[in-house]
């Protein structure tokens, strides 16, 4: 069976991917550098807004690139755009600011990921459960955990005291509530 061809949105979507790995930063560390908001980059990544050509010209201004070498799929972004001025001072900057990259974002453990990314972000302000957290981990930082480690961690920041937990009626996937209990989890 043939592959579907994939449009040029599409094509531009994983295009901006590409920039963003070269560069080594997450979609929050990419928005930041660019001074952009995040959901603008999202709306690009999931089709929800187009990659205009003044956007492109603003990368490649921020890269010491032509804005055209952006939206040109025929021409690959260089390595060498790592190594651009305006990425090695936001770099240095923002070195304290762990979630704007890549490479700590594998280097921490689950636990260190939820004391020193999660908790921060302000998503339990409100108590969540499991399938929520891994949804927004997943869609924010690009992360996934094996098997049971999100949950044992998160038990563990409850243990600690940084979290708290309480059972409640599983929420089902239509909507409703089911019978059995889980927990949810949330910042004091």
């Amino acid at each position: 069976m043939a592959k579907p061809i994939k449009t040029y949105s599409e094509a531009l979507a994983d295009r901006l991917r590409d920039i963003m790995s070269i560069l080594g930063m997450t979609v929050s560390g990419f928005a930041q550098f660019i001074g952009r908001d995040s959901s603008h980059i999202y709306g690009i990544l999931n089709l929800t807004r187009p990659f205009s050509d003044s956007f492109a010209v603003h990368i490649g201004n921020k890269l010491g690139i032509n804005g055209a070498k952006v939206l040109n799929l025929n021409i690959d972004i260089p390595q060498s755009v790592s190594k651009a001025e305006t990425v090695l001072t936001f770099k240095r900057e923002c070195k304290n600011v762990p979630e704007y990259f890549l490479s700590t974002k594998t280097d921490r453990s689950v636990d260190s990921f939820i004391l020193e990314v999660l908790v921060k972000s302000n998503f339990l302000k409100t108590p969540r459960y499991l399938n929520e957290i891994e949804s927004f981990i997943k869609s924010e930082y690009n992360k996934t955990f094996i098997g049971d480690q999100l949950s044992k961690a998160l038990r563990y920041s409850v243990r600690k005291g940084v979290l708290i937990s309480e059972k409640k009626p599983i929420r089902l996937t239509n909507g409703n509530f089911g019978k059995r209990q889980v927990d949810v989890y949330w910042l004091e």
